[in-house]
C-alpha cells in the first residue's frame, strides 16, 4: 500500500508517467468539441475556434489581427473613439505572430491545447516534489483538473438561472447556477475547453506560487518567478491581486509554524517586484487613454458565496471529512469544526444577495479577509505546500469580494487548491483501506466530483450540433458570404469603420435553450476577423455601448428618416454597412446610402457615400 510519505525510488516516475498520461487524455477530451466542429462544418463556412463567450474571443481576435499587421501596441476596435493605441499584451502579441502562419483560429487552438498539457504536466511536477504519496498525487491531479461542484445536478446550457425551482441545489443558492455550471476560469477542465487564456495564466500562477516556495533556501527560482509574475501582470492582471492577497495568508501561515525567515520574505518581495514595471504600464495606459478607462470601470461583480460555495461543495466535504476522520493530529477535527464553520456562515453571508450586486464594502471585506487569513494560521504545519493550498483555498473564497471591479476575475483557479486538498485530505484516510477498497471509492469519488466537467464537455458539443454559441446571439458556424465580406474588409488597408445589426436569439421551447440565431450579431465578428472598428461591437469593450448600440439600430431602422441615418454615419465616420438580404425584398434605403459592393444571399456588403 502507498502512504502519504512514501518516498519509493520509482515514486517519482510513477507520478510523472501518470502525469503525462492524463494531461494528454485531457487534452484529447478538451479539443473533440472543436475536432468534432472541423469535421462537420459545412462547405465554405467560417468556424472561429469557440462556442462560449465568443464576443471575448472577438476581442483577443483583434489583438492578434493588429499583430499580424506588424503592430506592437494596440488600440480598441469595438469603438470608433479617439484613442492612443498604447495597450501592450505580451500573450496575443507572439499569438498574432504565430497566426500569420497557422491563421487565428489555428493560433488559438494550438494555445490551448499546449498550455492545456503545459497546466497539468506544472502540477504534476509541483505535487512530485511534494511529499504526497503518488495515490494522493494521482488523486490530487485527476480532482484538481476535473472536479467542480453539484453544478451537474442543475445543469443548463445558458444563463445564470436555475431553470427548475424545484431543484434542492435551487434553495442552496437562492435560485442561481453555482460557478461550476458558467463561470470556466474558476475550473480547469471548462477553461481547457474554453480559453487559453485562463490557461496560460493558471500555468504561470503555478510557476510564481512554486518560485515563492522554493525561495525559501535558495536565491535559484527568484528570476525566473520574477518574469512569470512580470508576464502574468501582464496577460491577466486580475490574478496578480488574487495571489498577492493569498501569499498574505501565506505569510500568516509561515508566522504560525514559525517557519518565517527575513530572507525567504526579501526574495519573494523580489518576485513580486517582477510586477512592477507591467503594472507602471498599466496605470499609465489608464492615465492616458479614455477609451481603456472606460472598459476598466466596467461592472462585473462576482456572483453570491452561495454561488461559489455549491460550486465547489463536493471538495470542501472532502476536505473537512478528511480532516475529521484523519486522527494523526489531535486538532485535526478542531480543524474540521471550524473549517465547516467558516463556509457555513460564508455561505449564509450571502444570503438574499443577487448577482451583479456588490454585498461586501471594504470593511466586510476587511473583516471576511482577516478571518481567513486567521484560520489559514489555524491549519498551518510544517509543510509548505499545503500551508499554501490552505491560503489559495480559504482566502480565494474572500478575494473575489474584494471592493473594486471585475471581482468575478478573482475567482480564478478557486477548484485547484480545493481539488489538491481534497486529495490529501481525504487521501489520508483512503489509504488505510484495502487497496481494492480504496480504488473503488476513490474512483467513485473522483467520477462524482467530474460530473460538471464532463456536462461542460457535453455542452460545448450541443452547441456545435445545433450551430449556436453561449451567448445566443452568434452561430458556431459563419457563411459563406460572412467569409467574402470578412475577404473583402481584409484587403482593405488603413482604417475601416464597419456597422452590422444587432443579433436576434431564438428561444427554444425548452426551458434554459436557444436555437441557431434568427440573425448573428456580426459586429465582433468584424472586429475580430478583419481588424475594422466597429460602432458597438462588445457589451462591456465599447464605451456608452447601449448608446451606440441605439445609433447603430436607427441606420438599420425601416422607420427613421434616411437624412436621420446619414448623420449617424457621418457622425462615426462609417465606411462600410453589412446588410441582411432577404430574398425578393430590396435592401433600400442602403443603396441611397452608398454603393452596393456585394450581394449574397443571405449579407451584403455596402460602401456608404456619408462615411467621410
Amino acid at each position: 500500500m502507498d502512504t502519504l510519505t512514501d518516498a519509493t525510488p520509482d515514486r517519482a516516475g510513477l507520478i510523472r508517467r501518470y502525469t503525462l498520461l492524463f494531461a494528454g487524455a485531457a487534452v484529447v477530451l478538451a479539443f473533440l468539441p472543436t475536432l468534432f466542429a472541423l469535421v462537420t462544418a459545412p462547405p465554405n463556412t467560417l468556424y472561429l475556434g469557440h462556442q462560449t463567450n465568443v464576443d471575448d474571443h472577438m476581442v483577443y481576435a483583434a489583438w492578434m489581427r493588429q499583430a499580424m499587421e506588424g503592430r506592437i501596441l494596440f488600440d480598441n476596435r469595438f469603438t470608433t473613439d479617439p484613442q492612443p493605441g498604447l495597450t501592450f499584451h505580451v500573450y496575443f502579441l507572439l499569438l498574432g505572430w504565430v497566426a500569420k502562419v497557422t491563421g487565428i483560429v489555428g493560433a488559438v487552438t494550438l494555445a490551448r491545447v499546449c498550455f492545456s498539457f503545459l497546466f497539468v504536466w506544472l502540477l504534476g511536477r509541483w505535487l512530485e516534489a511534494s511529499n504526497v504519496s503518488t495515490f494522493v498525487a494521482k488523486s490530487a491531479l485527476t480532482l484538481a483538473s476535473l472536479g467542480g461542484g453539484v453544478g451537474f445536478m442543475v445543469f443548463t446550457f445558458f444563463g445564470q438561472e436555475i431553470t427548475d425551482k424545484s431543484s434542492p441545489v435551487g434553495a442552496l443558492t437562492g435560485g442561481w447556477l453555482p460557478i461550476d455550471v458558467w463561470q470556466p476560469e474558476a475550473f480547469v477542465f471548462p477553461s481547457m475547453l474554453t480559453n487559453s487564456l485562463f490557461m496560460v495564466s493558471l500555468c504561470l500562477i503555478v510557476v510564481v506560487v512554486r518560485a515563492v516556495i522554493e525561495a525559501r533556501d535558495s536565491m535559484r527560482p527568484v528570476l525566473g518567478g520574477a518574469l512569470a509574475f512580470a508576464a502574468l501582470m501582464n496577460i491577466h492582471s486580475y490574478d496578480v491581486l488574487l495571489v498577492t492577497l493569498v501569499l498574505v495568508g501565506f505569510l500568516a501561515a509561515a508566522l504560525a509554524a514559525k517557519r518565517f525567515s527575513r530572507a525567504w520574505a526579501g526574495r519573494a518581495a523580489l518576485i513580486g517586484l517582477g510586477a512592477v514595471p507591467s503594472a507602471l504600464w498599466f496605470l499609465y495606459v489608464l492615465a492616458k487613454d479614455p477609451v481603456f478607462q472606460a472598459r476598466a470601470n466596467t461592472l462585473t461583480y462576482s456572483p453570491t458565496l452561495q454561488q461559489v460555495v455549491v460550486g465547489i461543495l463536493p471538495l470542501v466535504i472532502l476536505v473537512v471529512l478528511g480532516l475529521a476522520f484523519n486522527r494523526d493530529d489531535g486538532r485535526n477535527r478542531l480543524r474540521a469544526g471550524a473549517l465547516a464553520l467558516f463556509v457555513l456562515v460564508l455561505h449564509q453571508w450571502a444570503n438574499g444577495a443577487d448577482p451583479g450586486k456588490m454585498f461586501a464594502g471594504p470593511v466586510q471585506f476587511g473583516v471576511a479577509f482577516a478571518v481567513a487569513c486567521g484560520l489559514v494560521a489555524f491549519m498551518a504545519g510544517d509543510d509548505d505546500f499545503q500551508n499554501f493550498l490552505w491560503a489559495w483555498a480559504l482566502v480565494g473564497l474572500v478575494a473575489p469580494y474584494f471592493p473594486a471591479l471585475f471581482q468575478r476575475k478573482l475567482l480564478m483557479g478557486l477548484a485547484v487548491p480545493w481539488g489538491l486538498l481534497a486529495a490529501v485530505q481525504a487521501g489520508r484516510c483512503l489509504e488505510r483501506m484495502e487497496r481494492s477498497h480504496r480504488n473503488i471509492l476513490a474512483g467513485a469519488t473522483l467520477l462524482v466530483c467530474s460530473l460538471t466537467s464532463l456536462m461542460w464537455l457535453q455542452r460545448e458539443v450541443w452547441f456545435v450540433r445545433n450551430d449556436v454559441a453561449s451567448t445566443t446571439r452568434h452561430s458556431v458556424y459563419y457563411s459563406p458570404d460572412v467569409v467574402e465580406i470578412i475577404r473583402r474588409l481584409n484587403e482593405r488597408t488603413g482604417r475601416t469603420v464597419v456597422v452590422a445589426p444587432s443579433g436576434i436569439p431564438s428561444p427554444s421551447d425548452v426551458p434554459g435553450r436557444f436555437n441557431k440565431p434568427l440573425r448573428n450579431d456580426l459586429n465582433a465578428i468584424l472586429s475580430g476577423m478583419t481588424g475594422a472598428y466597429t460602432v458597438a461591437g462588445h457589451w462591456s469593450e465599447t464605451p456608452s455601448y447601449l448608446d451606440r448600440l441605439k445609433d447603430v439600430n436607427t441606420i438599420y431602422s425601416s422607420r427613421a428618416p434616411v437624412e436621420l441615418k446619414r448623420e449617424i454615419i457621418a457622425k462615426y465616420k462609417v465606411d462600410f454597412a453589412v446588410v441582411p438580404v432577404v430574398p425578393g425584398v430590396s435592401i433600400a434605403p442602403f443603396d441611397q446610402l452608398g454603393e452596393v459592393v456585394y450581394l449574397g444571399t443571405h449579407w451584403g456588403l455596402v460602401r456608404l457615400a456619408a462615411g467621410r
